[in-house]
């Protein structure tokens, strides 16, 4: 445990250098220094215990970049979405599909008035697993990039399609 800590103040600097690196990025997404070094702290001391001499070549390289990596991982939880600064009570709730109709056209559903929230829960009932779970990491809003994915996506947006179409006009 001591070596740990004796560790970690030898290269607790690496935290400071990381966050002026990407003080861009930690500025637009408004997040305050000191929780993002408690943050990186907690990456570093993981990192302390996880490194491998075999591995690496040094141990701040070993650091350096596990903490980069933290960074984006900071930068995924903080990911913003939708309008900013909009009262929680004046917000508009709309479930994109993010569906291109042959035409080109995107096609954006809106609960508060097309669709009631018992359609949107049977409409993603008539989904694979698979669809299901990508659908899922597309709202939280993971960007989709592997080919079975991208598929499963196009799949469950067209089934969706569908349903809406027979919901509307059925």
């Amino acid at each position: 445990m001591q070596n740990i800590n004796l560790l970690f103040e030898e290269h607790k600097h690496l935290i400071s250098k990381t966050i002026w690196r990407n003080r861009p990025l930690l500025t637009a997404l408004r997040l305050e220094d000191e929780d993002v070094a408690q943050q990186l702290a907690i990456k570093m001391l993981s990192a302390i215990q996880k490194f491998n001499p075999d591995r690496s070549a040094s141990m701040a390289t070993h650091i350096r970049y596990s903490l980069q990596y933290e960074i984006l991982n900071i930068k995924r939880r903080h990911k913003p979405h939708g309008i900013a600064g909009v009262p929680k009570g004046d917000r508009l709730n709309f479930l994109c599909l993010d569906y291109t109709t042959p035409d080109g056209y995107a096609v954006e559903i809106p609960t508060d008035d097309d669709v009631s929230g018992v359609e949107v829960s049977e409409m993603l009932e008539c989904l694979s697993d698979a669809e299901a779970e990508v659908v899922d990491l597309k709202m939280q809003g993971y960007r989709i990039r592997r080919k079975a994915h991208i598929a499963a996506l196009d799949n469950a947006r067209r089934k969706c399609a569908v349903l809406m179409g027979a919901c509307k006009y059925g």
